[in-house]
C-alpha cells in the first residue's frame, strides 16, 4: 500500500510545498540541476528491466506496434487539435503540443498499472520502448507540429543528441551493469524513480512559483480544460486501441496507464532544449501532469478494488 501511494502523495505534497516554500524546491534546483534526477531514473530502469518473460507473438507485437503508433505519433496531433479547439496562446500551445509528443512517464505509469492490476510487464515494456524510440519520433513530431502553429526554433538534430545521453546512454549502462553484476538491487531502490519524479516536480513548480501567481485564473482554468480532454482523449484512444487489437482487460490497462500517459520529465527538457524552459510554455505541462496524476491514482484504484472484488467472487 505504502509503495502505492508513494508517487501520487508524494507529487501532491511536493505541488503544495512549492506553492507555500518555494525556496526549497529552487534551492533542490540550483543543487542538483535535473539532468542528474532523469539520468537516476532511466539507470535504475535499465537496472531492473528484464525482458525474460514477455513472449513476443504475433498477438503482443500487433498490440505493441498499434499502441506505440498511438502514443508517439496520433497523440502529438490530439495535443495540436485540442490547442487549436481552446485558442491557446504561442508559449501554451507550445507546452501542450511537446507533452503530447513525449513518451509514456518514467515510472508512476508502472505504479498505476500495478494498482490496477493490470499486466505489469506489458506496461514495463510499453514504458522502456517507447521511451528508447522516442528519442527517434521526438525530434521530429516536435518539429513537425510545431513548425506552422509557433515561431519557435526546433533544432531536430541537437534534441536527438541530448535525448540519447539522457535517455539512451543511462538506460544501457544499467542494463549492463545488471548483466555484469547479476544480483537484483535493494528494495528500498524501487523508490528511487519516483523520489527523482516528485524533486523533479518540486524543483520545476518551485522555479514556476511566480509564473503560476501571475497567470490569470482564467487561463489556468482554459489550460486545466484542455489538460483533461487531452488526458481523457489519450485514455480513450488507447483502451479502444486495445479492442480493436483484441487486447484483453489486463493489457489494455497496461496501455491506458503507461502508452497512454505521459512524462512530464522529457517534456520539461524538450522545453529547456527549445529554449522556452523557464516560461509560461512550462504551466500546460505541469498542470497536465498534475491532472494526469490524480486521474490515474483515482481510476487505478478503482479498478484495482474492482478486480479484487471479482477474484474474491469467483473463489467463492
Amino acid at each position: 500500500m505504502f509503495k502505492k501511494l508513494f508517487l501520487p502523495v508524494g507529487l501532491l505534497l511536493s505541488v503544495i510545498i512549492s506553492m507555500i516554500f518555494p525556496q526549497l524546491g529552487t534551492q533542490v534546483k540550483q543543487i542538483f540541476g535535473s539532468s542528474l534526477f532523469i539520468l537516476l531514473i532511466f539507470l535504475v530502469c535499465g537496472y531492473q528491466t528484464d525482458f525474460s518473460g514477455t513472449k513476443f507473438n504475433k498477438s503482443f507485437l500487433l498490440s505493441f506496434l498499434v499502441c506505440g503508433v498511438l502514443s508517439l505519433l496520433a497523440a502529438p496531433w490530439l495535443g495540436v487539435g485540442i490547442a487549436r479547439v481552446f485558442q491557446l496562446d504561442k508559449l501554451a500551445m507550445t507546452g501542450l503540443i511537446v507533452m503530447a509528443c513525449v513518451p509514456p512517464t518514467l515510472s508512476s505509469g508502472i505504479v498505476m498499472t500495478e494498482t490496477a492490476e493490470g499486466n505489469i510487464m506489458l506496461g514495463v515494456m510499453m514504458t522502456v520502448f517507447y521511451n528508447l524510440l522516442g528519442v527517434l519520433t521526438m525530434p521530429l513530431v516536435v518539429t513537425w507540429t510545431l513548425a506552422s502553429k509557433t515561431d519557435i526554433d526546433t533544432n531536430p538534430l541537437k534534441m536527438f543528441i541530448q535525448l540519447l545521453l539522457l535517455v539512451v546512454l543511462p538506460f544501457a549502462v544499467g542494463f549492463g551493469l545488471k548483466k555484469l553484476l547479476k544480483r537484483k538491487l535493494p528494495s528500498f531502490c524501487g523508490y528511487i524513480p519516483s523520489a527523482c519524479v516528485i524533486l523533479l516536480i518540486l524543483s520545476f513548480f518551485s522555479s514556476a512559483n511566480a509564473q503560476f501567481k501571475a497567470y490569470p485564473v482564467k487561463f489556468l482554468l482554459l489550460i486545466a480544460a484542455a489538460g483533461l480532454l487531452m488526458r481523457v482523449g489519450l485514455m480513450l484512444i488507447l483502451w479502444f486501441g486495445g479492442v480493436f487489437t483484441k487486447m484483453n482487460s489486463a493489457d489494455r490497462k497496461a496501455a491506458i496507464f503507461t502508452a497512454g500517459s505521459k512524462t512530464l520529465t522529457i517534456a520539461l527538457a524538450i522545453l529547456a532544449i527549445l529554449d522556452v524552459g523557464n516560461g509560461p510554455a512550462v504551466i500546460p505541462c505541469m498542470v497536465f501532469y498534475f491532472l494526469q496524476s490524480m486521474i490515474d491514482s483515482a481510476l487505478a484504484g478503482k479498478m484495482g478494488l474492482s478486480a479484487a472484488k471479482k477474484r474474491e467472487a469467483e473463489n467463492a
